[in-house]
């Protein structure tokens, strides 16, 4: 992004502030090229939006506006997903911990993500940008012409190779012009609708993983992707202590290289160990971006704040004296949760490590001398006198319908989450002050000679909110569970329950186990999930009683396809998968016209051998024979493929 930073004072804004900040710059970042603001500016203020409105749905929106895609949509066969950053070596050796086996290393160039396909005859199919993770835009016709990009690949293959397309530096400088960098240059020439004019500019793209060819490793999968002729990320197999030290010569090597970097990339070198980590909605958990660090300093600890969220925990925020950190004046830090307070056993003029790595949100990191003021939780919330309470790491109000501050917050979250229009925080606090929202469903009560009983609300305006509010009486169920604000159902979860529940009852008499058993689903409490919706029984009952309709999920329960897009073809399980269970596997096998086998055979079209090991002699029967063998990433992008519409 262009040099710039957040005005003075924006750390104090409300979480409407926040999200309208955020959706204005995702826009100029994405959309228009245009940024105003540094990329670690605006990583600190996704990170404050999220500190402040954890479930807001503008986390869950960042990226493109896939209205305004140039061409059209393509459904990646597994999703395109952001990396979970770490800023320390700490986190990244907690993280390496939970797997086996060594690291692969490379630099995390600042382009633009794409995906390139291949099909079963070696040609180049299909070529798309990530978007928002599940689907992206279809720019093959440029990314054909990129010089380092092979036409094609071994027949037979029919794999998925994923890297980043960026433009050189030194070709950047020769170009001129008024972009601001070349990661604005070349998205604006891979979105060029003239593909020899997209030529021109003189693109590249770097490889740094391969789906669907079986590799062992991703070690494996670079030394494949170079024999196939393309261009690959440097990078290197690392043991644990490592690690540290290889990063340290990327920020060193940083000014020389031919492209920008914004920090390291560390992935677990044995697929097997990725697959069993499994995913997140968000991030993949085999591997982590290592941002390039900011500074951190000593100073003191002078006070606590709390602040309150929609959800109605109390966060502590530590004001120190000022720190010059990152070239930034910092009085503020985040305390993360009354637990770190307790475990860190901070007190009031303590001398602490204050942190600002990446440009996220100042945090204490350590305490380095301790001071003699006792911190002490607030008892009852200020905005409704309620009772506070303990409850694990967190301190939570004991009001059950929450206070008027956290009241809109939920109603801010359910506008935004439906898309209704015109409802802001002003509008929307001297509503809940009046009384006449108390919940959701209020907002279909409303009368446009209620509203304008209100100071500035004219007649027209007035209409315009309630023809806003009715234009969503009926809403898909995945929009719908997004909007309830439960605790770590977002939309990307909630797109997952809609497709497995189909209704809205089926949803609500989802139990734990049920959503524990869905692919991908491990990085959600399925209990909190479960709870969430429970708890929020009398909201949906209220909106289903002023009339909203909860539209079915458009997908059918899964039949047996007589000419599906397995038909003809065969599958044999063995071992133990570890991304779903084996009699779910054959359902979708069998609902896309396959046949699930009981037995070897040379009329066998594949074996399946799950990650989770125990495969038995099925293997070695199956190799003797001649059949093909996937393993069960392989068995998860065929199946996704066939899925796809």
């Amino acid at each position: 992004m262009s040099a710039g930073a957040l005005p003075e004072g924006w750390m104090s804004w409300s979480a409407g502030q926040l999200e309208a900040a955020v959706r204005r710059h995702n826009r100029l970042y994405w959309d228009e090229h245009a940024p105003e603001i540094e990329d670690t500016e605006f990583d600190r203020l996704v990170e404050r939006l999220r500190a402040v409105a954890p479930t807001s749905s503008i986390l869950d929106a960042l990226g493109p506006d896939p209205a305004l895609r140039v061409g059209a949509a393509v459904t990646h066969r597994a999703p395109m997903l952001s990396l979970e950053k770490c800023y320390d070596e700490k986190t990244l050796r907690a993280w390496a911990d939970k797997f086996d086996g060594p690291v692969l290393m490379m630099p995390k160039i600042d382009g633009l993500a794409c995906s390139i396909r291949y099909g079963a005859d070696g040609r180049l199919e299909v070529a798309a940008t990530r978007g928002d993770g599940a689907a992206g835009e279809d720019v093959t016709a440029n990314v054909s012409r990129i010089a380092n990009v092979p036409k094609r690949v071994p027949a037979g293959s029919g794999v998925e190779v994923r890297g980043e397309v960026y433009l050189p530096l030194s070709r950047f400088k020769t170009l001129g012009g008024d972009l601001a960098n070349p990661r604005n240059a070349a998205a604006g020439a891979l979105k060029l609708k003239d593909p020899e004019r997209s030529a021109a500019v003189g693109l590249r793209f770097l490889a740094y993983d391969l789906l669907g060819a079986g590799c062992v490793t991703e070690g494996e999968k670079f030394d494949l992707a170079k024999r196939w002729g393309f261009e690959t990320v440097e990078h290197a197999v690392l043991e644990r202590d490592e690690m540290q030290g290889g990063y340290a010569q990327y920020v060193e090597r940083r000014e020389g290289l031919e492209y920008e970097i914004d920090g390291v990339v560390f992935r677990a070198n044995r697929v097997d160990e990725q697959v069993r980590l499994g995913v997140t909605a968000h991030h993949p958990r085999g591997a982590i971006a290592y941002k390039l660090q900011g500074e951190s300093g000593v100073t003191v600890l002078e006070d606590v704040e709390w602040s309150v969220s929609r959800t109605r925990v109390f966060t502590p925020v530590g004001i120190v004296r000022p720190v010059v950190l990152s070239g930034a004046t910092v009085s503020r830090i985040s305390l993360h949760n009354w637990g770190l307070v307790q475990a860190k056993g901070l007190t009031l003029g303590a001398r602490v490590t204050a942190v600002r790595r990446g440009g996220v949100i100042p945090y204490l990191e350590g305490v380095v001398e301790p001071g003699e003021g006792a911190i002490r939780p607030p008892t009852h919330c200020p905005v409704g006198g309620f009772a506070l309470r303990e409850d694990g790491d967190q301190i939570v109000c004991s009001c059950v319908s929450g206070c008027a501050s956290a009241r809109v917050g939920e109603l801010r979250h359910f506008v935004d989450a439906t898309g209704i229009e015109g409802f802001g925080d002003v509008w929307l606090q001297k509503l809940v002050d009046d009384g006449r929202l108390t919940g959701p469903a209020d907002f279909y009560r409303l009368t446009p000679s209620e509203l304008t009983g209100f100071d500035r609300m004219g007649d027209v305006l007035a209409a315009k909110l309630v023809e806003q509010v009715q234009s969503k009486l009926s809403l898909p169920l995945a929009v719908f569970l997004t909007a309830l604000g439960v605790p770590g159902l977002g939309k990307t979860v909630a797109q997952v329950v809609a497709q497995h529940a189909r209704t809205l009852a089926a949803a609500r008499a989802l139990s734990a186990a049920d959503l524990c058993a869905l692919p991908r689903f491990a990085e959600v409490s399925a209990e909190k999930i479960v709870s969430g919706l429970a708890a929020r029984a009398s909201t949906i009952d209220a909106l289903l009683g002023v009339g909203v309709i909860v539209e079915d999920d458009p997908g059918a329960p899964p039949q047996a396809l007589s000419g599906g897009a397995l038909s003809g073809q065969s599958f044999l399980f063995t071992g133990t998968l570890a991304q779903m269970r084996r009699e779910d596997a054959q359902a979708r096998v069998e609902a896309l016209g396959g046949k699930a086998a009981s037995g070897v055979s040379k009329a066998l079209t594949y074996l399946v051998v799950g990650s989770e090991g125990k495969a038995g002699s099925k293997l070695d029967k199956a190799r003797a024979a001649g059949v093909t063998v996937l393993t069960e990433p392989e068995f998860i992008t065929l199946l996704e493929g066939a899925e796809a519409p």
